[in-house]
């Protein structure tokens, strides 16, 4: 398949976009990135995007990439083989919450909405609406968490908060803007409560510091009263697959 494409890379249009390919029984999307600054071909298997991502200096081949491609198939493998298994929120799923695991309850007959019972989700309405309202139920309890508890600890530091509002970036678990305003991943409310905790203490104490300096360490740390890299350890162990929560693919 790869010298297939290969082949008509170089004769046809130069697309920057790749079909997806297999490895390790798993189709996978291809990302194509130039970066004007980049040196070398680089080659990255993403196990929170679910995708192989290429990175050419601008006057790089296409071909180039899907050689590089071809040449480290056995070690793109490998590492997809390693990635988490998409776990779709479909009745009988059981998804991870607040540190628990949750089975998701489903019933056509029951009154539409989502409801938490004794570590199931009971959910009503039709099934194809399952998957959006599992998805809402839980963007909402991650907001409900994380902005008290931000706010709170601005209290303590005495610094403004201009707004709380939760998001599914990829790259990062929280973020902190000049103008007051923190953001989150609503994924977080997969997690347990004290890595939120630890999370949401490193967001407050950007109010104060905007590095990341040993002044900024410290007020983490106070705010915490725990060790942040505990928390930072557990998302480098458990963050990829919480990324999977609620895909299909």
């Amino acid at each position: 398949m790869i010298l297939r494409w290969l082949r008509g890379a170089v004769a046809g249009a130069a697309a920057e976009t790749l079909p997806p390919l297999t490895f390790a029984g798993r189709s996978i999307p291809v990302d194509v990135v130039r970066n004007a600054r980049a040196r070398r071909l680089t080659l990255r298997a993403d196990a929170v995007a679910g995708a192989v991502r290429v990175t050419l200096p601008p006057r790089a081949k296409l071909a180039e990439a899907m050689a590089l491609i071809a040449a480290q198939r056995d070690w793109l493998t490998v590492r997809v083989a390693r990635w988490p298994a998409p776990l779709p929120f479909a009745p009988g799923a059981v998804i991870p919450f607040d540190g628990a695991w949750l089975t998701i309850d489903w019933d056509a007959a029951r009154v539409r909405g989502v409801r938490l019972q004794d570590g199931r989700l009971l959910v009503g309405g039709s099934r194809e609406t399952v998957s959006g309202r599992v998805s809402r139920w839980l963007r909402a309890e991650a907001l409900a968490a994380l902005e008290p508890a931000t706010r709170a600890l601005a209290v303590q530091i005495a610094r403004p908060v201009s707004r709380v509002a939760v998001r599914d970036p990829a790259g990062r678990w929280g973020s902190c803007s000049s103008s007051g305003a923190i953001g989150y991943s609503w994924r977080l409310i997969l997690a347990p409560d004290w890595v939120r905790h630890s999370v949401v203490a490193h967001e407050v104490a950007h109010l104060v510091h905007h590095n990341h300096g040993t002044e900024f360490w410290m007020l983490a740390r106070q705010l915490t009263d725990a060790d942040p890299a505990r928390s930072r350890r557990w998302l480098a162990a458990h963050g990829p697959a919480l990324h999977w929560v609620g895909r299909v693919n």
